[in-house]
């Protein structure tokens, strides 16, 4: 059982409800949540102490507004840090987020039977886009392109090319906006190029936002209706999604998030328009996107839920790469789905589910349940924030680590926890340590807290990370520790099958190993 004392600890263990009627559980889990959020507040404004406000703090690691729902045993809370007036229910890009919401809507045709994911490309789709998508290529790349399946687009396994959208600026006087099947053709006023078949159907992962574009086309063949139609019908009415919207902002929408460069610096334009509806172009809420996750968990509860629970189980089964139909599974023990996304010129989001996923082995611990989170940015540099806060939610609630599949690696140092006491595990790797160029000597300050000497040049405080995989499992300790001020990590650990002491330095997107001097 980890320790999550103070700043970090498990309410719900710590609170047990006592036998309620529906409301008053209902009234006890919200008054946990708010404590949630109150103590996430805590852990960032002591990231910046010299900050007036929550927001502030945020915004000096780069987001004016950080919006965040939480869902906790099936009850949602949410709270909005912004320094440009921005609230709960102020609407964002969801970006690539855009494509597994877009996915409940192909998966609830499939459970209609009005096609299958084993149906080609070529039985789905209109003779004249199968035209564009193999128009200049090598007569031998038709037959492949045919046989693409709905499965293998939704895995990104097609073969297809075009990674990204970078969007119009229709406020910059640039008013026309391309159609689905001019994005596929990829000439001028277009700003991507063509999409075409680049490798094997079916042999490998490869991200392609042409896909997605591809079962845009699909969705809107199938049904006769556009696509914001489509999907307002099938998917977000249905699950209440109110503040979502495929197809642009709503006329005369005042509640819309604005893009920045950085924490202080607007973007040129507010927003750019995606003709890529189903890849990046949905407008939601933290709280919206929660919905969905909440979906997809009673779908795979039982047969009652938004999809057939075998559908459920199908969207969510890993393909290639941690990649399942268009959402990202894994976790410790196949534990999570989840989606992020990156729109020009400034959103950065992500959100989150656990659920008990395809692959668990046996002696795998449960997932959370009917937990996740969504975090959503209006800035270029929104990852910082998003990545800290979702680390800080899961450590407060003693959930498995969350990810963020956009970025390498550890995209940014978690946040600390500076009043925790780090405990005594970390004793054992006192002493020099060297990366062959420099040397790292940790060591206990006059308090008896760990510090790391660099090349003698200073001593650095060592505070324990804000993120669960810091919490030694079963130990009342801390193993993983920021290097105070740096955005530079220590992780001790202790080598399987040989109980040898471990350093290692983790920078954004890799890590170093270290040896203790003299080994």
């Amino acid at each position: 059982m980890t320790r999550l004392s103070r700043l970090a600890f498990d309410y719900n263990k710590a609170n047990p409800p006592a036998p309620t009627v529906s409301g008053e559980s209902e009234h006890l889990t919200a008054t946990i949540a708010m404590t949630l959020l109150d103590n996430l507040e805590s852990i960032i404004r002591a990231d910046q102490p010299s900050c007036p406000s929550t927001a502030a703090a945020l915004a000096k690691i780069g987001s004016p507004t950080t919006s965040i729902a939480v869902l906790e045993d099936g009850v949602v809370s949410s709270r909005c840090f912004s320094t440009v007036g921005d609230d709960t229910e102020t609407v964002f890009q969801a970006c690539s987020i855009s494509k597994p919401v877009a996915a409940m809507a192909i998966m609830k045709l499939i459970d209609e039977g009005k096609f299958k994911l084993e149906s080609t490309i070529a039985e789905l789709l209109p003779a004249d886009v199968l035209e564009i998508l193999t128009e200049d290529s090598p007569k031998s790349q038709r037959s492949m392109i045919e046989k693409i399946t709905v499965k293998q687009l939704m895995s990104h396994t097609a073969g297809l090319s075009a990674h990204g959208f970078p969007g119009y600026a229709t406020s910059l006087g640039n008013t026309h906006v391309p159609s689905a099947r001019e994005v596929l053709r990829g000439r001028p006023p277009v700003n991507t190029e063509r999409v075409r078949l680049e490798g094997l159907p079916g042999q490998a992962f490869s991200y392609s936002g042409g896909g997605i574009t591809v079962l845009q086309i699909i969705l809107e063949t199938v049904t006769g209706k556009d696509f914001p139609t489509l999907m307002r019908e099938i998917v977000l009415e249905p699950l209440g999604m109110t503040r979502s919207r495929y197809g642009g902002l709503r006329d005369g929408e005042k509640n819309a998030a604005a893009a920045h460069y950085t924490g202080y610096a607007p973007c040129e334009v507010a927003h750019r328009v995606n003709p890529e509806e189903a890849a990046a172009g949905l407008w939601t809420t933290p709280t919206d996107l929660l919905r969905v996750v909440q979906a997809v968990q009673k779908s795979l509860d039982g047969d009652d839920g938004f999809l057939r629970r075998d559908t459920a189980r199908q969207m969510l089964t890993e393909v290639d790469s941690n990649m399942a139909l268009s959402w990202f599974v894994g976790g410790k023990g196949k534990t999570l789905f989840e989606h992020g996304g990156s729109n020009d010129p400034g959103f950065r989001c992500s959100v989150t589910g656990f659920a008990d996923l395809p692959g668990r082995e046996e002696g795998d611990a449960p997932a959370p349940r009917h937990s996740g989170v969504a975090i959503m940015t209006n800035s270029a540099l929104g990852v910082k924030a998003l990545w800290r806060v979702g680390q800080a939610v899961a450590l407060l609630k003693g959930w498995p680590q969350v990810h963020c599949w956009f970025a390498k690696g550890m995209p940014a140092t978690p946040y600390t926890l500076p009043n925790e006491d780090p405990g005594k595990t970390w004793q054992p790797w006192t002493g020099k340590w060297t990366d062959g160029k420099h040397e790292l000597t940790i060591r206990a300050d006059g308090d008896g807290k760990p510090v790391v000497d660099y090349d003698g040049l200073a001593d650095i405080r060592l505070l324990p990370a804000a993120i669960p995989m810091a919490i030694v499992e079963g130990e009342n300790e801390y193993c993983v520790f920021v290097l105070e001020g740096l955005e530079l990590l220590l992780h001790l650990k202790v080598k399987d099958g040989e109980g040898k002491a471990v350093l290692k330095l983790l920078a954004a997107g890799k890590d170093k190993e270290l040896t203790r001097v003299g080994e």
